[in-house]
């Protein structure tokens, strides 16, 4: 560990949180930065200065795309959906950047076989974890570079901004560190602690935002107060397979639903009373966003149909409310008395 000198290298709380985190997720190493981006910005940025080739899915946070974009030019390759395409070219790339789960509708990768074919061909995989958290799944023991966006779960207040990046080898670690040095990209010494404060309720908080969006998930596909309903614990997801596989029986706190049509989406958001319109997630209250025209607004009409970014989809982040009082809420909005 880097001794103490400069506060935008190093502090002795931001230290006590990197330590925390990566006993969390079984790494060797660790780095918080100020925000989940700011920690993606240094694996890209590090990428970008070795021209390495890097394979990223269609389906990702737009910010995310966007910003490999802007860093990585015609070193991008884009592949997957579905996942048999990005296995095909991890022997033609050095990085492949997955999401646990696929933001907004949850298409969850085949990360066992992903990781076979990245160790099999020296290409380092790299996964935002930060639907699933360490509490479902643990990227690092397939050998996998770990990315959290501390801002959601990991947190888990909506008041405090915050990244991480886990990874095994020491010497990928200190160049990371260097970035983070040169980007500026350190998290704050209070939202360090903040963060810290937020990771001893994390398993409770996630099971139980989990088993509550399992049982919305599953009275929304039976209600018939919408046309679609994503979520990785429902037999119907097409990734189910993979979800069950991976994961420990736990499946997030995110569930997406299609209503239809845009004018639809927009009056269930304006109607919502206790669910607030938020474009984040993972806090303790539940949160609805609006993919098409937030997250993924710069896509063209044409791709977000292909990815299943409608305009009717609505995508709820379920906090610690009771299941019976959201499902009233629903009802409420999606234009039934329940």
């Amino acid at each position: 560990m880097k001794e103490v000198k400069y506060g935008r290298e190093n502090n002795p709380t931001v230290m006590l949180l990197e330590r925390v985190l990566s006993c969390i997720e079984e790494s060797q190493y660790g780095l918080a930065f100020n925000t989940g981006m700011a920690a993606l910005s240094a694996i890209l940025h590090e990428a970008a200065s070795n021209r390495l080739r890097v394979a990223l899915p269609r389906l990702v946070y737009g910010s995310t795309r966007q910003l490999a974009s802007r860093l990585l030019g015609d070193r991008l390759v884009l592949a997957g959906p579905p996942w048999g395409e990005l296995l095909a070219v991890i022997d033609k790339v050095d990085m492949v950047i997955v999401e646990t789960m696929a933001n907004p509708t949850l298409l969850v990768p085949p990360l066992d076989e992903l990781a076979k074919e990245c160790s099999s061909t020296a290409c380092r995989l790299v996964v935002d974890n930060t639907f699933a958290t360490p509490v479902i799944y643990k990227p690092s023991r397939v050998g996998a570079v770990v990315v959290e966006s501390m801002t959601k779960y990991m947190a888990g207040h909506n008041d405090v901004l915050g990244g991480y990046v886990g990874v095994l080898e020491e010497d990928y670690w200190r160049k990371l560190w260097d970035w983070r040095r040169l980007l500026g990209g350190i998290i704050q010494p209070i939202d360090a602690y903040l963060a810290y404060r937020g990771l001893r309720t994390l398993e409770i908080r996630v099971r139980r935002v989990s088993e509550t969006a399992m049982r919305l998930a599953a009275w929304l596909e039976e209600s018939g107060l919408v046309e679609r309903v994503y979520y990785p614990g429902l037999r119907s997801h097409p990734d189910h397979h993979n979800a069950a596989r991976l994961f420990n029986g736990l499946y997030g706190g995110v569930v997406s639903f299609d209503v239809g049509s845009k004018e639809r989406a927009k009056t269930v958001l304006r109607r919502l009373g206790s669910i607030l319109p938020s474009p984040s997630l993972g806090a303790v209250d539940s949160l609805a966003s609006y993919p098409y025209t937030s997250s993924h607004r710069w896509l063209s009409d044409e791709e977000k149909k292909e990815l299943g970014i409608t305009p009717g989809l609505i995508r709820l982040s379920v906090g610690l409310e009771d299941f019976e009082y959201l499902r009233s809420e629903l009802s409420r909005v999606l234009g039934s008395p329940g």
